[in-house]
């Protein structure tokens, strides 16, 4: 799956003359917690709500709200931004871009498409995208199992599954847990009840566990 499959696309974004008052409005008006900065059309930065919290005073049980609003309003966005923060493309692959945000300690990235913002993927966007990967956005049962890491494994599971008029809604395998040879794979069927295909797996040699899901 790509960035553009889970991005929040035509985000909203600021320019780096922008007060960093009308910033933090913005995002609480919109419940969001960072902004592209853009000169022109060209992504120059990014303010997220956390720059602009370091940007007041330290003590602001001294200051009223309207003080407080006073002095962010007379500092601009280019002031507290992030400059030059890295990007994707809407075809960058959604694990490439979580290795990003996880390497450099960063909760979001613009998505940038012959220069210009398109979009903007979040950490939350990630958790999304683990949800949807995983499965856990529809009805029905969870296989878990142990498969050897060969050849036609996965494929003697999935001709049983099919025998029993299931259709496979996410399949993800597992390396880091298992030794000896073997991967964890997690099939989502839409099926309510897979005691069958599990019996039917069984018989073949593949220990498998099942469990009934809800949505999320």
């Amino acid at each position: 799956m790509n960035v553009s499959v889970f991005m929040t696309k035509e985000p909203l974004t600021v320019t780096k003359y922008t007060n960093i008052y009308d910033a933090k409005k913005i995002m609480e008006e919109h419940n969001i917690r960072r902004l592209p900065v853009l000169d022109g059309d060209r992504l120059v930065g990014i303010v997220s709500k956390s720059d602009i919290m370091e940007a007041a005073p330290p003590d602001l049980s001294k200051l009223s709200i309207h003080e407080l609003n006073y002095i962010l309003s007379r500092m601009i966005v280019s002031e507290v931004m992030t400059k030059h923060p890295l990007t994707v493309t809407p075809d960058t692959p959604i694990e490439v871009a979580a290795k990003l945000m996880r390497k450099y300690k960063i909760a979001s990235l613009p998505v940038l498409e012959e220069g210009k913002v398109v979009g903007i993927i979040t950490e939350s966007d990630l958790f999304e995208a683990f949800i949807e990967i995983m499965g856990g956005n529809v009805r029905g049962s969870k296989l878990i199992m142990s498969l050897e890491d060969k050849p036609g494994a996965l494929a003697n599971v999935t001709h049983i599954i099919s025998k029993h008029g299931a259709n496979i809604l996410s399949i993800v395998t597992n390396r880091k847990t298992p030794a000896g040879g073997k991967s964890t794979i997690y099939i989502k069927i839409d099926q309510e009840n897979a005691s069958e295909i599990v019996e039917d797996l069984m018989d073949i040699g593949i220990p498998v566990k099942s469990r009934f899901e809800e949505p999320i």
